[in-house]
């Protein structure tokens, strides 16, 4: 799954287009609202009632969803409750002129109060025109404009246009004329309507690029600091005029806020019941939960408000199972069914919020599970200890082997003499291990003067692994034959008996201890050493 949760959406804002919807669900409410809304411009309005059994049914959806189908021919005007709960003459005028101050598709910076005047003024001069108090060459041509094409009729800041030329030279003549036909098509008092068209006039003159169109009409609102009952009566003026072009649909929602003030849901029903009483053509939601119904209102209204308040009432049903996998298919196409079975249905409960809450829960809960399988699966094992066979362990060496390793005590000789003989390849087996052959053993022989020309000055070298290692016999290190001197014939070397194994101390042997060794054992060696080299004592 994917760490992107589909289900983290869980509220809707009125006037924006849901990014996810499900067809089945609340179909039936949504069918009956568009046909009430669908009535022509003429037609009385209602009161409509959209009431929910709690809060996350999909109410403001379905409101947003209404508004965009039908916004091109309607003037949605949501009513925002001021500090939660007030809402009144003043804040509901301030919503409908910031609809009206929205700016128009592909217009050059016109705006949506740009248009309705131009389509009122039309209205308006049609009958001047065949009555002949607007004077024209071409009546049935400008009668034929001012219906069909009103926004190029009235364009006031394109030098071409004729007729709207020549109403802005005169409006000041013409403007209480104007004012009076409106006022009777809409039944609006004159006084309110005539601030109306001298305001919109004023703004509609101002060029497109001016910034003043805006305080213009901001300034024209707020002067003179106008009283509750003025502000009620320009409100009714306005949607009153409006209704003469258009459709206009005033929606209350979000009003959990007076849930506990039957003050103020007290005011909210009498300020509603007064503009349909006003204004014949407009239409009023009412959208609330059922407790808020009956805790905040019931108990303060009459019966006759009750009845205007609740003149169609449309109700909101628990979602059924194939409108629960809808509606999760929405979020997530083709995964409906298996997010259903894994939510928790017992606090999901059956209603839209709740279930894309649950349904939310266990996404994250689904990919927190894939995230540590990944990271299990990209984690490198770690290696574990491995046990060695018995077998490949060496055993250890026997005690024969041991005893044969040790060097028999040899008393040392008489004299020491350094002898370094040349190297001679001996069997690789006779060398020991981890024994110095590179410094010579001290000898004690005992003339040393008989042995001098067998005495030859060599280099010890140490020998590459790959080269046959260097047999040490007697402490000897045994090198290249010595050189073999004029008429002396060298015997040919035979490998000694095993002789003992002399110490290898590198400590030279005192004359003390040279006069306690064995003489006898001194000759013995002696003459072994005259039997390899073929020279003995004269």
């Amino acid at each position: 799954m994917s760490n992107d949760n589909p289900f983290q959406s869980l509220f809707e804002t009125l006037g924006r287009l849901p990014a996810a919807h499900a067809e089945s669900v609340n179909r039936q409410a949504y069918d009956v609202l568009y046909d009430l809304l669908s009535e022509p411009v003429e037609k009385a309005g209602r009161c409509i009632l959209l009431r929910s059994p709690r809060a996350g049914h999909g109410k403001t959806h379905l409101l947003s969803r209404i508004e965009h189908q039908m916004g091109a021919s309607h003037e949605f005007i949501p009513l925002r409750a001021s500090f939660g709960c007030l809402i009144n003459a003043a804040t509901a005028m301030d919503d409908t002129l910031r609809g009206l101050l929205r700016p128009l598709p592909a217009s050059g910076g016109l705006r949506v109060l740009d248009r309705v005047v131009r389509r009122l003024f039309a209205q308006a001069l049609e009958p001047m025109v065949i009555s002949g108090e607007v004077p024209c060459q071409d009546r049935d041509g400008a009668l034929t404009a001012l219906r069909a094409r009103p926004m190029e009729t009235f364009d006031f800041h394109h030098p071409n246009a004729i007729t709207a030329r020549w109403v802005k030279e005169n409006m000041e003549a013409l403007g209480p004329r104007l004012s009076m036909e409106i006022a009777q098509r809409s039944s609006q008092p004159l006084r309110e309507v005539a601030f109306w068209v001298d305001t919109w006039s004023r703004f509609a003159l101002v060029p497109l690029e001016n910034p003043m169109r805006l305080r213009i009409l901001a300034d024209a609102i707020r002067s003179g600091n106008p009283s509750e009952g003025m502000q009620m009566d320009r409100l009714q003026a306005l949607l009153g005029i409006l209704t003469q072009l258009m459709r206009v649909v005033l929606v209350a929602d979000d009003l959990e806020g007076i849930s506990a003030d039957e003050t103020a849901a007290l005011r909210l029903a009498a300020f509603l019941a007064s503009l349909r009483q006003s204004v014949e053509r407009l239409d009023v939601i009412l959208s609330l939960n059922i407790d808020v119904w009956e805790r905040a209102f019931i108990p303060c209204l009459s019966g006759g408000m009750v009845d205007r308040l609740s003149e169609v009432v449309i109700e909101l049903h628990p979602l059924t199972e194939e409108e629960m996998v809808a509606l999760l298919e929405s979020r997530v196409p083709g995964l409906g069914s298996k997010v259903l079975e894994r939510l928790d249905r017992t606090t999901a409960g059956a209603h839209a919020r709740g279930l894309i809450r649950a349904a939310g829960v266990a996404w994250l809960r689904a990919s927190a599970m894939d995230s540590q399988i990944s990271v299990a699966q990209t984690t490198p094992p770690v290696p574990t200890a491995v046990p060695v066979p018995i077998a490949a362990i060496p055993a250890a060496p026997s005690a024969d082997f041991q005893q044969a390793e040790e060097p028999q005590q040899v008393p040392p000789p008489t004299t020491p003499v350094s002898l370094s003989l040349p190297s001679h390849s001996l069997p690789e087996n006779t060398l020991r291990q981890n024994e110095d052959v590179t410094t010579p053993l001290p000898v004690a022989l005992g003339k040393p003067n008989e042995w001098r020309p067998l005495l030859h000055s060599a280099t010890t070298t140490t020998l590459p692994e790959t080269q046959p290692a260097v047999q040490v016999v007697g402490g000897l290190q045994i090198a290249e034959p010595p050189e073999v001197l004029e008429g002396f014939t060298a015997p040919v070397f035979q490998p000694a008996p095993e002789a003992p194994a002399i110490p290898t101390s590198q400590t030279p042997v005192t004359p003390e201890e040279t006069e306690k060794a064995d003489p006898d054992r001194v000759d013995k060696l002696l003459q072994q050493f005259r039997e390899r080299y073929g020279r003995g004592s004269q």
